[in-house]
């Protein structure tokens, strides 16, 4: 992993809120790909309930209420090529809401959901930190 890189990125986004070299998780992907870990661009040709491992930073944590009354926590992370969202049942919520709400960085394994030709998302089933790697 490049250090140096990686520390010039963390600064430049924590001053100015964007990177303008590369993304934040470019210096990872290497690594990632090697730990079998997909980006948002190859997810779109997965299919409906194939088992995946994505990673990628936090942009947005949604809880909103739900017709069910069941509390789903929506998660929407970026890597280098688009976003992924994620939906966390309360189960997976006992388990990984800490490190969720509390880790720039995710790395994720969970089951595609397909709603149509476009609509997709990350039914979450494990949640990692980079320490991982």
């Amino acid at each position: 992993m490049h250090r140096r890189l990686l520390r010039s990125l963390l600064v430049e986004e924590t001053t100015l809120e964007l990177t303008t070299r590369w993304h934040i998780m470019t210096p990872f992907r290497e690594d990632l790909e090697r730990s079998g870990y997909i980006t948002s661009r190859t997810l779109r040709c997965r299919s409906n309930g194939r088992m995946v491992k994505v990673a990628g930073k936090v942009v947005l944590i949604h809880t909103p209420p739900t017709r069910s009354g069941i509390r789903v926590m929506f998660v929407t992370l970026e890597d280098e090529f688009g976003l992924i969202d994620l939906a966390v049942f309360p189960k997976a919520q006992e388990r990984y809401a800490k490190v969720i709400l509390s880790s720039p960085i995710l790395l994720v394994s969970g089951k595609v959901r397909r709603l149509g030709a476009r609509d997709i998302s990350l039914v979450v089933s494990e949640v990692q930190t980079l320490k991982a790697l």
